[in-house]
């Protein structure tokens, strides 16, 4: 079984880009199904791996991830910008495009003028499930 393993799946470099997939649970509706990163350091057949926003905590095995043709993000670059820091899956997936799973509610009924208001702390505009009908101006 192990024999057949290493004959499907060769083994990776350093410094190889990789696309890592994103569990359902773990992504958001409109975020993509892959996670690109680099590979960092192997030891015993398992990958460390670094995206740019920060090192993955857990190691992959070469059936978990694919290597990509092109080379999209740079070993030195990647390391620069993270500073060591580690991240889960699901929080490396949140920087993505659509943002976190959840949803951010606010209920205020002021407006949401000032940094009370959950919705304009975090950044992110009011959706409808936030007040309704109500006047906002964070829309």
């Amino acid at each position: 079984m192990l024999r057949l393993t290493n004959e499907k799946f060769s083994k990776l470099d350093v410094s190889t880009t990789v696309r890592v997939p994103i569990p359902d649970v773990d992504r958001a509706r409109g975020s993509p199904r892959n996670l690109l990163a680099v590979i960092i350091s192997c030891e015993d057949n398992m990958y460390k791996l670094c995206t740019e926003y920060g090192v993955l905590k857990i190691k992959y095995t070469r059936a978990q991830i694919s290597p990509c043709k092109e080379k999209f993000l740079e070993l030195d670059e990647a390391m620069k910008k993270i500073k060591d820091r580690e991240i889960t899956l699901r929080e490396a997936a949140g920087h993505g495009i659509a943002g976190h799973q959840g949803f951010n509610r606010c209920n205020c009924k002021t407006g949401c003028g000032t940094k009370k208001c959950a919705c304009n702390a975090a950044e992110m505009l009011c959706s409808s499930k936030c007040h309704g009908n109500q006047n906002c101006t964070n829309k």
